[in-house]
């Protein structure tokens, strides 16, 4: 039996860890349950307007760290981060709600997914914000958030999972360009 990095060891999810990728979404979607897809959004004003937001952060630190800096302080109150154990540092200066996870245990079926699977139900945002590199089991978590706006980038092939691609540009970190939607006014 192999390792997976998006399910738990065990034999219950053995027949799944053999999933080519168009199966393996296939499966989250058909876990997410149905979605009604008439809720509509109005972007950015659902990331500005002081909603709840859930973030995936991007594993790299310097990234995740650019994001941090560049976000509204007062944009921290309504955003629950998602973040790799290893970023505690960049948060630990923050007054922010977030829910860390360890590779192991960001395996869909581990205790630690669950735990932030129940947070992110029960958080209700209004949007996910999810700059990637996607997983399965993030995008599953971003699907079943019920937000209505679920953004990423260059991610027209993971909908529905993200229904809002945005596309990176040559003048702007795709970190800076995120974080400056959540500022009012103009985006420059």
């Amino acid at each position: 039996m192999f390792s997976s990095q998006y399910f738990a060891e065990g034999i219950r999810y053995c027949v799944l860890r053999k999933l080519c990728k168009p199966l393996l979404y296939r499966w989250f979607i058909h876990k997410a349950g149905k979605r009604k897809s008439s809720r509509t959004f109005s972007f950015p004003e659902c990331l500005q307007n002081g909603g709840k937001v859930v973030f995936f952060m991007p594993e790299e630190k310097e990234v995740a760290k650019i994001i941090l800096d560049e976000l509204p302080v007062e944009s921290l109150k309504t955003i629950l981060f998602i973040a790799h154990g290893d970023q505690e540092i960049l948060f630990s200066q923050k007054k922010a709600q977030v829910s860390y996870y360890t590779d192991d245990g960001c395996r869909y079926g581990e205790d630690q997914f669950d735990r932030i699977e129940y947070q992110v139900k029960t958080y209700a945002p209004v949007a996910c914000v999810y700059p990637g590199p996607h997983k399965p089991q993030f995008l599953y978590l971003a699907l079943i958030s019920g937000a209505a706006c679920r953004i990423g980038f260059d991610c027209a092939k993971e909908y529905p999972f993200l229904n809002m691609s945005l596309h990176e540009l040559k003048t702007i970190s795709p970190a800076r360009m995120i974080a400056r939607y959540f500022i009012k006014g103009k985006i420059g």
